[in-house]
């Protein structure tokens, strides 16, 4: 059963939108508001998988293995909710395996209607929920390869489509260590007011994997490991970015942020003319401390003293001419 053969069949969405991805999950199958909305910066859900790890994830998917194995062959309708509990704690860990819990929750729900028990749909997730720990693995080796060859900007160049082309035929990778790309289900519909986009509904995690990296091929983004953190970040806006935007616990800085601090300060401690001026700087600032002079003449002194360094960084002064007049009481 195809979840494209009519609008009230859906359970996933994933669409690109400028800088942002979007997730939709209706674990009903049904369409309509959706029961899980969820907003990422570009390329974060592919990237953050990257960093997960697998092993932790792995006795989950076996528990949900051998519970969905009673279901089918014993009726076991606990074993089939504690699947769908499993499969729920493995969704909040990452946004992908998010779609493991809605896909079995709506044939849960079907088999209780159907009575169709034992199909084959039911061997097909079973069978897939016992590859996942092998899979998981693998799928994150294809997309580090994929990065090296093709994506990362300081090994592969910037045109990603360029690289692409050379390491795949057809849809085969040439390196059987690539991702192999495979036909996924896209539609193209309306996403935001006055906006339009390729939207993917799928079925498998390799889907939205396929689709975020595709996209980047075809929009021309390239990746690079962050300077500060060496996290990968995708590079949307300068291509000479060297510092990430990743998401960051509330409270702290972004690697951008805290980088552009870094290069601020190393550039500053270079810099004779501003050496000169901190160096005069404090040392008039502890004069208020010790009553050598008023508040109102230490800020008289500083907005002259910014005015002369202006003119020293111009150098319609020299660095000399400055801290002679630096020097002065």
């Amino acid at each position: 059963m195809s979840i494209l053969e009519g609008a009230d069949m859906w359970y996933a969405k994933m669409y690109f939108s400028e800088k942002k991805e979007v997730f939709q999950f209706d674990s009903h199958g049904v369409q309509g508001v959706p029961s899980t909305y969820r907003e990422l910066p570009f390329l974060e859900s592919l990237l953050s998988f990257l960093e997960t790890d697998c092993k932790e994830l792995e006795p989950l998917l076996r528990r949900a293995y051998e519970d969905w194995s009673l279901l089918i062959d014993r009726d076991d309708k606990e074993a089939g909710v504690r699947t769908l509990m499993d499969l729920g704690d493995l969704g909040s860990r990452h946004i992908y395996l998010h779609l493991l819990y809605v896909r079995w929750f709506e044939r849960f729900g079907r088999m209780g209607i159907t009575q169709d028990r034992g199909s084959r749909e039911d061997q097909e997730m079973l069978e897939e929920l016992q590859g996942l720990p092998e899979q998981l693995p693998l799928y994150q080796q294809q997309v580090q390869r994929f990065f090296d060859l093709v994506l990362d900007v300081d090994k592969a160049g910037r045109d990603p489509q360029q690289q692409a082309s050379a390491h795949y035929l057809y849809d085969a990778p040439k390196d059987p260590s690539l991702f192999s790309f495979r036909p996924i289900p896209l539609s193209f519909e309306p996403v935001e007011p006055g906006r339009c986009s390729p939207v993917l509904y799928p079925l498998h995690i390799s889907d939205m994997i396929d689709y975020s990296l595709r996209s980047c091929v075809e929009r021309g983004i390239t990746v690079r490991r962050c300077k500060n953190c060496g996290r990968w970040f995708p590079q949307t806006g300068r291509v000479s970015a060297e510092y990430c935007e990743r998401p960051v616990p509330s409270g702290q800085q972004t690697c951008r942020e805290a980088g552009a601090f870094q290069q601020w300060t190393k550039k500053q401690s270079d810099d004779p003319v501003f050496k000169a001026y901190r160096k005069e700087y404090k040392k008039r600032f502890a004069w208020i401390k010790a009553g050598r002079i008023t508040d109102e003449q230490f800020y008289a002194w500083s907005e002259q003293a910014r005015e002369m360094k202006k003119k020293c960084d111009r150098e319609v002064i020299t660095l000399d001419e400055f801290k002679d007049w630096l020097g002065k009481p």
